[in-house]
């Protein structure tokens, strides 16, 4: 895959981005937590051929900047909207994972106006907690998690290529080779300063009116009584789709790539 790669400023803080180009409709892709612009280089190279796909490195990880003491994760979705401006993409499709998921809806919801559509790959959707706050599943989950991405600085970029091989079996190497570099990449300080907005799913999917494919699996984070519920709330005359792929877990693209792509075609098929 071709690609060129440059930088923007947003509100002094430079967003590093690659970029495959060419006259044709936009399409914005933001990664997870620890991974970076080029983890989407699989998803990119077989949409390059009809898209201009721009994957940005978020703050804090891959080249772009470092993250401050007082960022917070609406940020991002700043940013992302930004480098949109920037580069003069006209009302370009939006894709997320994870916390890039996070941070488009957050474009949606604060930036009605700016993507044509949106793609939600197993976002942090959960289904509230009896009354409020974390369930103690989730605060284990968080604290694994944290330990597991603190656990990458003492260790080479081999080390942890060896160690997602042994871990995710099914990933190809296109995909575990970009997902190790990125693991050396992102901002130590992290968990300590990514500060998430705590709105919930169910006060965030009445505010989004674009079309909006919502991608979940089977052992990932979106329950379907999660994800049923986005579709009862929804208040868009635009639609809303959700896909569920079996025998995934939170990174669908990477465990069942054939069954993503599908679904993700078939969707950007009924927007264009």
């Amino acid at each position: 895959m071709d690609y060129t790669e440059g930088n923007v400023k947003v509100n002094g803080v430079s967003i590093h981005y690659y970029r495959t180009g060419g006259a044709k409709p936009p399409l914005v892709l933001l990664h997870g937590a620890t991974d970076n612009g080029l983890c989407w280089t699989p998803v990119a190279e077989q949409l390059a051929g009809d898209y201009d796909v721009i994957m940005p490195d978020a703050q804090g990880h891959g080249t772009s900047d470092r993250l401050d003491p007082g960022f917070a994760h609406i940020r991002h979705a700043d940013q992302a909207v930004g480098l949109v401006k920037e580069l003069g993409l006209p009302k370009p499709i939006i894709m997320g994972h994870s916390m890039g998921a996070s941070t488009t809806v957050n474009i949606a919801v604060n930036y009605p106006d700016v993507p044509r559509a949106i793609v939600l790959e197993d976002p942090g959707w959960r289904m509230p907690a009896p009354g409020g706050g974390q369930t103690e599943e989730e605060r284990k989950l968080h604290e694994e998690v944290r330990e597991q991405m603190a656990s990458y600085g003492s260790q080479t970029e081999a080390d942890i290529l060896a160690r997602g091989r042994a871990e995710h079996p099914t990933w190809s190497e296109a995909e575990l080779k970009p997902w190790a570099a990125s693991k050396k990449q992102f901002d130590p300080t992290l968990f300590e300063r990514l500060k998430m907005d705590m709105t919930t799913f169910e006060e965030l999917v009445p505010r989004i009116n674009v079309p909006t494919l919502l991608i979940t699996a089977s052992e990932g984070i979106v329950s379907e009584k999660a994800a049923a519920r986005a579709a009862e709330i929804w208040r868009s005359g635009q639609p809303f789709k959700h896909v569920r792929i079996n025998g995934a877990g939170h990174n669908i693209r990477r465990e069942q790539p054939a069954a993503f792509m599908k679904a993700l075609r078939e969707f950007l098929a009924s927007v264009k």
